[in-house]
């Protein structure tokens, strides 16, 4: 029996900016004493978290096969 592998979601990537604006917003508000530059690093790198675990994901199953 063929072994059932899927790939990532298609919208994965795209939620970056929404992610990035959720972070920004949060640290903003409730944390990290919500300055401008802690803010856009925070929401810079929670918006590229999902692209990263895009990647990442296609990157470890195309090395099992």
């Amino acid at each position: 029996m063929p072994e059932f592998r899927f790939g990532p979601p298609g919208w994965l990537p795209w939620l970056g900016p929404l992610l990035a604006a959720g972070i920004g917003a949060a640290v903003g508000e409730y944390g990290l004493g919500g300055g401008f530059w802690t803010v856009l690093i925070a929401a810079l790198v929670g918006g590229f978290l999902p692209i990263l675990g895009n990647a990442l994901w296609r990157w470890r199953h195309q090395r099992k096969g």
